[in-house]
């Protein structure tokens, strides 16, 4: 049963306490910023959803539990050091505003909260609600920010081919035997000893010389069908590891014609089976990589787990600079198709950037048109050659369609090389980035554009309207191919320039650098994406609260140098 937190202070709070109070040290201690600049912001009514209105227990408060998560993130702790903390230390209750008599929380008690909080995706909800009512309390300007990706480790074994195989059949006998052990009764003795012992203790058979690896893997990909074959249709087909089964045959294996993966003797009494491996490159990206955690997936690149696509504020002028966007995604994928979903949620929360800064992956035409049309400058790097700008072009070169003047958002009309403004812009059938523009014949005449490569020249008057003597001409253009063509061109044109603006770029190495070094981002003691991203958030909030805390330190400090006592309490718990 949901119950809000109780307003009354309790006399024992270590707030009333004499240390506490000293005059120039409360303002020092990370916990007094935490308690003063977080906890007011945590919106309550945010997670009364995730409990009944008038059943149950009530409640330990929601301001206790996100509390303890953050800071339990923040300094990296695992579910016990955190809990630990939360018992005994005093600066913890400072922070979290509760005394000795309300610092008890069973290990229980967070992990249901923590799934509560994935099941109704809250993590995220508490990461955005906090950090707008950050920027909005700051003043923090947004109009700069930047965007890049970083890799991380899930709680996984890295497994060889052999070992998915062994591991993926394993985990299925265990589950199979434990719900229908009627039904697998079937399995024969051979079949399973070659995954596990009598007394279910890993078999390791994926132990082996690379001399034997082939032929043992081929043994395991006809074991793999014949389990997938024996109890399709079955009781046991609905348990999501017979899920995993046929996911890892239709991934790795070709059904259909025997092949010369072995000889056949390894399999024992059982009847051959008509399957061969593929070969690894025709084995897809996103295909499954441990049994344990099925959204991972595989980057050749950066290897197998996760993504964290982070944004962040990059404005010179903020006193401090925090983190808007954390999504996690997976390995296999671009980072070209989140540049849009990022520019998305930030507009619905109302702090869309002027200008964002990304790596080249993020800026291609495509995402650099959409970007203009949320009236957003995308800088990113463009590859290729430019080509010749106006002023250097020689008279006899063709233009392209960089030297027309278009605004995406529609706002105003195009204008031609001559500086005349188009008739009108009409769409392409259904392609959003493929537009027709049409200029005056009589303005805009072979003189102006016979020699432009998308023009051409439209002789029959159109749209009701005379033109004389000439007919409309019509530039047919991909936007998405204009705006790279003049992207290159400014960045070729104006290199230092462009150098210079791009140069904060450079920011979110030292963001993954904190987020892994600090808060642990780089290796996360959970595996399975909702507890992944529940984590993510949370480091993230974690990030933000103890930059926010440092700027307001350092403020202070510059403000009354006389709390700048070398012998005052650590910032650091």
């Amino acid at each position: 049963m949901f119950r809000y937190k109780s307003p009354q202070q309790s006399m024992r709070e270590p707030s009333f306490l004499s240390l506490m109070n000293m005059p120039g040290w409360i303002e020092k201690i990370w916990a007094h910023g935490f308690r003063e600049k977080v906890l007011p912001h945590i919106d309550k009514d945010l997670f009364a959803h995730m409990y009944s209105s008038d059943m149950g227990r009530p409640n330990r408060p929601v301001q206790t539990l996100l509390g303890v998560l953050v800071l339990k993130e923040m300094f990296n702790r695992t579910d016990m050091e955190a809990l630990d903390q939360l018992r005994w230390h005093d600066l913890w209750h400072h922070a979290l505003g509760i005394d000795r008599t309300q610092a008890r929380v069973a290990q229980k008690t967070l992990h249901n909260f923590r799934v509560r909080l994935m099941q109704h995706d809250a993590a995220k909800l508490a990461f955005i609600d906090i950090t707008d009512r950050m920027l909005r309390a700051g003043g923090i300007s947004e109009g700069k920010q930047r965007l890049d990706s970083t890799h991380i480790t899930s709680n996984f074994a890295a497994l060889t081919r052999l070992g998915l195989f062994c591991e993926t059949i394993r985990v299925f006998i265990r589950a199979a035997k434990r719900e229908h052990p009627e039904l697998t009764s079937q399995i024969s003795d051979a079949l399973a000893q070659r995954y596990w012992k009598d007394d279910e203790e890993p078999f390791r058979y994926e132990d082996a010389r690379a001399s034997d690896s082939r032929r043992r893997l081929g043994v395991c990909a006809r074991d793999l069908y014949r389990l997938v074959d024996m109890f399709r249709g079955t009781a046991v087909a609905q348990l999501k590891e017979y899920g995993m089964l046929e996911r890892l045959l239709s991934e790795q294996c070709h059904v259909g014609s025997p092949g010369n993966d072995g000889s056949g003797t390894d399999d024992g009494e059982e009847e051959y089976m008509p399957v061969t491996l593929k070969a690894p490159a025709e084995v897809p990206s996103s295909s499954m990589q441990t049994p344990h955690d099925t959204d991972v997936t595989y980057s050749g690149y950066k290897g197998k787990d996760y993504e964290v696509q982070l944004a962040e504020i990059c404005d010179e002028d903020n006193h401090v600079q925090l983190i808007t966007y954390a999504e996690v995604t997976p390995s296999s994928g671009s980072d070209a198709t989140v540049t849009v979903d990022v520019l998305d949620e930030l507009a619905e929360r109302d702090i869309a950037p002027a200008q964002l800064l990304a790596d080249t992956a993020y800026g291609s035409g495509a995402n650099e048109w959409e970007a203009e049309l949320r009236g957003t400058e995308l800088l990113s790097p463009v590859g290729g050659r430019a080509g010749p700008s106006p002023g250097e072009r020689a008279e006899d070169e063709k233009l392209s369609a960089a030297d027309f003047g278009i605004d995406p958002t529609e706002r105003r009309k195009a204008v031609c090389p001559a500086g005349h403004r188009a008739m009108g812009e009409y769409q392409e059938g259904d392609a959003t980035q493929r537009l027709q523009i049409h200029f005056r014949g009589s303005h805009c005449g072979p003189h102006h554009l016979k020699d432009v490569r998308p023009v051409r020249w439209r002789a029959k008057p159109g749209h009701g309207m005379e033109y004389a003597p000439f007919g409309p001409y019509v530039l047919s253009i991909d936007m998405a191919s204009m705006n790279l063509d003049r992207r290159r061109a400014e960045q070729t044109d104006d290199e230092e320039g462009w150098r210079r603006t791009y140069a904060l770029r450079a920011g979110p190495e030292a963001t993954n650098l904190e987020m892994k070094g600090r808060h642990g981002l780089g290796r996360i003691r959970v595996r399975g994406r909702g507890s992944v991203r529940l984590a993510v958030y949370l480091k993230a909030l974690a990030c933000n609260v103890g930059r926010a805390f440092k700027a307001d330190l350092a403020e202070t400090t510059r403000l009354n140098p006389s709390i700048d006592d070398p012998d005052a309490v650590p910032i650091v718990a």
